[in-house]
């Protein structure tokens, strides 16, 4: 499966989601205005910060195991 198609699977998960959890997908929740979004993505990116720091304090053991 290519880059790509693997991007579009993730969004349709992520919408799917939205959907079962919100009622919604996110261009329909037309109640949340420009910051209220801001402050979203900026929480997403701090939980992708997250997810980079684990996986580079793990890296070494992770690259152990392979050997």
């Amino acid at each position: 499966m290519g880059y790509w198609q693997n991007i579009c699977e993730m969004q349709k998960r992520q919408t799917e989601k939205g959907i079962r959890t919100y009622g919604q997908t996110l261009e329909q929740n037309t109640s949340l205005d420009e910051v209220k979004r801001l402050e979203y993505l900026e929480e997403e990116l701090i939980d992708a910060l997250m997810y980079i720091e684990h996986i580079k304090a793990h890296l070494p053991e992770m690259e152990d195991d392979g050997k």
